[in-house]
């Protein structure tokens, strides 16, 4: 942000179409209410050097420290009875390889298990249909099956929507409806031990119970167990829980990694640093809809794992230091972003964002069926294709979208029109 001052040209309409800052985000930062920033928009109102410069400040900090995003744990429930095709043509692996389990788990009738990624159906309930589950060493596992495929976890979520709508026969991920939903993601952060220093997490204890973190949850606990050895008690590690164990919705765990594994491989933490790199953890985990949102997002528009992590963790946590200002150790960690907005309606797909997509997943197979009927002397493809009526929800969406390209032809002429006249 080298280009903003807080003078004459100090654009908070670009800075916040540039960091995609909602009104409530700006009024967030620089401490005045929502309603505040509007006015400021309209011209009603403005903000001071001093809001300026804070809002500036919070922009330009980034993590000091290496971090680590990954998927720890998912669920993916699919309603079909095909468990066989869900392994096959969603998972790209062998069923042989699958093992049938003595027990099952959440309700289903039948299991099998391939290490630790856990495939399970219920054998009459379309309802609850084919429950794919990867705890965290099956998301460990399935990342190597991805990578002898050459897939990414971006790819196969893709594969998930792609695979959903060719057994729905739709072409609409809004089609649908509940045949795909992703009831459980766990997204965990790594920071990874610096020699530098790290972020204490007992100070987010303190700052807890010093009423200097906002927050909506209503619920908050800690744990620290000490263990015996070699001749003192030593501390297990600490652990932060914001939110309800037992939510269905979300839930925020932090704790001392280093220390949790020093423990479970019996090992100093000076040798868990070495080895391994671990300080501190930062899970998050998504039920039901925020986790199809969440996931949408990293697919679809593109958001990667980290920033998502670090902006589910600004929405729910408002970290202030002793001033009431934001605490920079804390922005040291994830840096300054916005807070991640949750919705509770679907998100309109644009017509640019639903080309990139027949492009990676649409246009190749068009195109082999083209080129099968040509050298068949067949008209199947294209014949289908004109069949192909719009529904009233589509028919608007197509006049949207040509009104709105139209308008915006219109007014690109106008500028260059005007810019010939001028020259």
């Amino acid at each position: 942000i080298w280009f903003m001052t807080i003078d004459e040209s100090f654009d908070l309409k670009g800075i916040m179409k540039n960091y995609l800052l909602s009104q409530k985000d700006v009024g967030k930062i620089v401490g005045v209410s929502q309603v505040f920033i509007s006015n400021v928009l309209s011209g009603k109102k403005t903000l001071s050097p001093k809001k300026k410069q804070v809002l500036l400040d919070y922009l330009s900090y980034n993590s000091k420290y290496e971090l680590e995003t990954s998927v720890d744990y998912l669920r993916i429930r699919l309603k079909t009875l095909k468990w066989f095709e869900v392994i096959e043509d969603l998972l790209l692996m062998d069923s042989n390889l699958f093992n049938i389990d003595v027990s099952s788990m959440h309700n289903y009738n039948m299991s099998m298990s391939y290490g630790s990624i856990r495939i399970l159906r219920h054998s009459e309930n379309i309802d609850m249909g084919t429950l794919v589950e990867f705890n965290g060493g099956g998301c460990r596992e399935f990342e190597q099956e991805l990578k002898d495929q050459n897939r990414t976890w971006k790819q196969f979520f893709q594969d998930c929507f792609h695979f959903s709508m060719n057994q729905k026969k739709v072409t609409n991920f809004e089609d649908l409806d509940d045949y795909l939903k992703f009831t459980r993601l766990d997204l965990a952060t790594d920071e990874m031990y610096s020699k530098k220093g790290n972020y204490d997490l007992r100070k987010l204890y303190d700052k807890m119970l010093a009423g200097q973190i906002q927050t909506p949850f209503r619920q908050f606990s800690s744990n620290e167990s000490f263990l015996y050895r070699d001749g003192e008690f030593i501390s297990t590690g600490l652990s932060l829980y914001f939110g309800s164990r037992k939510s269905k919705s979300i839930y925020i765990n932090f704790y001392e990694k280093d220390k949790e594994q020093s423990m479970a491989r019996n090992l100093f933490v000076d040798e868990i640093h070495e080895l391994y790199g671990y300080k501190n953890r930062y899970e998050i985990r998504l039920f039901g809809d925020k986790a199809t949102q969440v996931i949408f997002d990293f697919w679809y528009n593109d958001i990667p794992l980290q920033n998502l992590a670090g902006q589910i963790i600004s929405h729910y946590l408002d970290i202030k230091d002793d001033k009431g200002n934001w605490d920079i150790e804390w922005l040291d960690v994830f840096g300054s972003d916005k807070s991640y907005g949750f919705v509770n309606k679907p998100r309109e797909v644009s017509y640019d964002r639903t080309l990139k997509w027949l492009d990676s997943s649409v246009f190749a197979s068009l195109k082999r069926n083209l080129e099968i009927d040509r050298l068949t002397g067949s008209r199947k493809t294209m014949d289908l294709f004109y069949e192909k009526e719009l529904d009233e929800k589509n028919q608007h969406l197509v006049d949207s979208i040509v009104k709105q390209k139209k308008e915006r032809a219109f007014y690109d002429n106008f500028h260059e029109m005007i810019e010939l006249e001028y020259d």
